[in-house]
């Protein structure tokens, strides 16, 4: 997983301009995809390209390596401070399981 940082603010997702300074001088980094349960919801009744899946959770994972959260879904009961880690992008979204 790459993080993208400028001034301090570090982000998932590369900026034209830093949204704190205005700065266009990104430096990245890898960084691990592990994390821990920041904030989750428990989705019952799903969007019809989701409904084969529901329940589902999604979840607001604050990265280790980072100063930045990642929005993810998971399909595993979850709670607040759990440890997770990326099983696997689908779709371009961020698929995490627990550790």
């Amino acid at each position: 997983m790459k993080v993208y940082e400028c001034c301090g603010v570090e982000t998932l997702t590369k900026k034209y301009f830093c949204p704190d300074c205005g700065g266009e001088e990104f430096a990245d980094r890898e960084i691990s995809d592990s994390g821990t349960v920041y904030s989750f919801t428990k989705i019952h009744i799903a969007p019809a390209e989701f409904a084969h899946i529901a329940p589902y959770y999604v979840v607001l994972v604050d990265l280790d390596e980072a100063d930045c959260k990642v929005t993810t879904r998971m399909l595993e009961e979850v709670k607040i401070g759990d440890s997770v880690t990326l099983d696997k992008l689908e779709h371009g979204a961020y698929i995490y399981r627990k550790v």
